[in-house]
Formats: structure tokens, C-alpha cells, sequence
């Protein structure tokens, strides 16, 4: 659907690794993440008032028995352009009310 950006992942009890992503499609509602488990195609309903990390935990343990060592992480590449972008435009909005002022 979009980029994930964000990853839930848990383990069963033989080792295998489960994975729920956070996804964002920019073309169309680029503020609203959406559910997507990467194994068997799960995507909740969003008229929903649960907390995403309550649904993919439980989504993980129910579905596929993974139930151990839940974590979570944020998709680097996303992280990365935050750390990048955020600065440049704080330099560039003080830069325009420096010139505005003037």
C-alpha cells in the first residue's frame, strides 16, 4: 500500500519471526498510518478507537502465536530524512522572517 513506517515484530515459541507494519500512503492521506501484517495480508478497519500497538500485539499473538518479545522500530530511512529535513527547514523559516522583518 505505502511505505512502512514503523515495524511490530514478535516471536512464537519456535523462533519464527512475525512482523505487523505501520504504513502511510503519501498520495492520498499522508497523516493517517495504516496496519499491515507482512504475512498474511491483515488490515484492520480504521473506524477503530483501539491504540495501534494494542491491535498489532494483539493481532501477533492471536493470529500467529507470537507472542514473545514484542518490540517495535521506527524504519531507519524514515529517521534519518526527519534528522535531515527537520533542521533545513527551521534555517530556511528563520532565514524568511529574518527577511521579512528587514
Amino acid at each position: 500500500m505505502g511505505a512502512a513506517l514503523r515495524h511490530f515484530t514478535a516471536t512464537t515459541e519456535q523462533g519464527q519471526v512475525f512482523t505487523v507494519n505501520v504504513e502511510r500512503d503519501f498520495r492520498y492521506d499522508p497523516y493517517r498510518g495504516f496496519l499491515v501484517c507482512a504475512h498474511c495480508g491483515w488490515r484492520p478497519s480504521l473506524l477503530t478507537t483501539e491504540r495501534i500497538i494494542d491491535m498489532a500485539g494483539e493481532h501477533l499473538a492471536s493470529a500467529h502465536g507470537a507472542d514473545r518479545g514484542p518490540e517495535q522500530r521506527e524504519n531507519e530511512s524514515f529517521r534519518k530524512g526527519r534528522l535531515i529535513v527537520l533542521p533545513i527547514v527551521a534555517v530556511v523559516l528563520i532565514g524568511l522572517l529574518f527577511l521579512l522583518k528587514v
